[in-house]
């Protein structure tokens, strides 16, 4: 009969709920698509369903 370890459970945090007006602040997107967002998504939304509702940004060459 082998030996097993303990009943070992791993707990996964379900996503967190992110303000989205900070978040834009952060990123730099602009007050017009963070309204659209809010409208979307509402005050809080995880991080996921925020960045996959957003538009692209242009990318900075150097």
């Amino acid at each position: 009969m082998s030996h097993q370890p303990g009943n070992r459970q791993i707990r996964i945090p379900g996503p967190n709920d992110h303000n989205i007006a900070e978040h834009c602040k952060k990123l730099g997107i602009g007050p017009a698509e963070e309204k659209k967002l809010r409208i979307l998504l509402g005050k809080h939304a995880p991080l996921h369903e925020i960045k996959s509702n957003a538009t692209p940004r242009t990318p900075r060459f150097r």
